[in-house]
């Protein structure tokens, strides 16, 4: 006798899932934008088709029966798949021409292009558009619909915009090779009152950082000069104008070549977060979000 195919309904299956990764009937409900009935329905029924019990009432929160644990991890594998599917046929669909603008201040350009290299292999028919300016502009790109995207420093009390967090890197601290600020290898950041600095100019995300760990030392800089560009910067370190903060890997061939050398800091140097920023969903092109997916498969949370 032919075994009789069972019909699994997506809808009441996918109910069932988002309840149970929840643990709640009314996030569930919340998160597919339904009512708790209609959820509950869709379970008792989804139940009632397979002849088994998947989950119970427990207060407000949910248990899952064995068979309950068994079915979530199937429909978890399930949904992925509809995911990765879903946004597979989107890309092929809509995502392969186009524009794409993108904003990125001077030094994370260098982390930035290798992604955007592997974009342009998948998605040749885009064009790109590169921005530059510092953080503070960078963000505002965004909100004036300059940029679709923009590379900027992760905070997380930003609530306007949604940032994927790309990568970590030390500031350091430089000198020259024969600097008479500074001759020692180690300084402590307590020290730094008291010695010519030469930062970022405002805007910049290192320097907002430099700055805040300087305040968490209760130490008030001694700013001799100020560069939005950061060879400039360079270059004035190496003229011993002072000691500068830069990303470390901005500043490793010179380090390397020992036109400029690194000054340890005891306490430990500053780190900056950068990410991917954009406004939402629903402001972006095709191509802005195929770049999205791009950076979930490099960086998957």
């Amino acid at each position: 006798m032919r075994r009789r195919t069972m019909i699994v309904n997506m809808n009441q299956l996918r109910s069932f899932y988002t309840a149970a990764k929840l643990n709640s009937i009314a996030k569930a409900a919340q998160q597919l934008m339904v009512t708790p009935p209609a959820i509950t329905n869709h379970i008792k029924r989804f139940e009632e088709k397979i002849g088994i019990r998947l989950l119970v009432r427990d207060g407000n929160s949910i248990r899952l029966t064995s068979t309950g644990q068994g079915v979530l991890q199937k429909a978890e594998q399930i949904f992925k798949e509809v995911h990765e599917m879903e946004g597979y046929l989107e890309d092929i669909s809509s995502g392969k021409s186009g524009e794409l603008r993108i904003g990125c201040p001077e030094a994370p350009l260098k982390n930035l292009v290798p992604l955007i290299e592997i974009f342009r292999e998948t998605h040749p028919g885009v064009k790109i558009i590169f921005d530059q300016g510092s953080n503070t502009e960078m963000i505002k790109s965004i909100a004036d619909h300059r940029n679709e995207l923009a590379v900027i420093r992760y905070r997380p009390n930003n609530s306007k915009l949604k940032t994927k967090v790309l990568w970590q890197e030390e500031v350091v601290l430089i000198a020259a090779p024969k600097s008479v600020h500074w001759p020692g290898s180690k300084v402590s950041v307590t020290q730094l009152s008291q010695i010519p600095l030469v930062l970022r100019g405002e805007g910049s995300a290192v320097r907002e950082v430099v700055l805040e760990y300087l305040r968490r030392f209760k130490v008030t800089p001694l700013i001799a000069a100020e560069s939005v560009s950061t060879p400039l910067l360079k270059e004035l370190v190496r003229h011993d104008s002072g000691l500068g903060f830069v990303q470390r890997g901005v500043v490793e061939d010179e380090l390397k070549d020992g036109t400029l050398r690194l000054v340890q800091i005891v306490e430990g140097h500053p780190v900056i977060e950068s990410g991917i920023a954009y406004a939402g969903r629903r402001e972006l092109s095709p191509a802005a979000w195929a770049f999205l997916r791009l950076l979930d498969k490099s960086w998957p949370v």
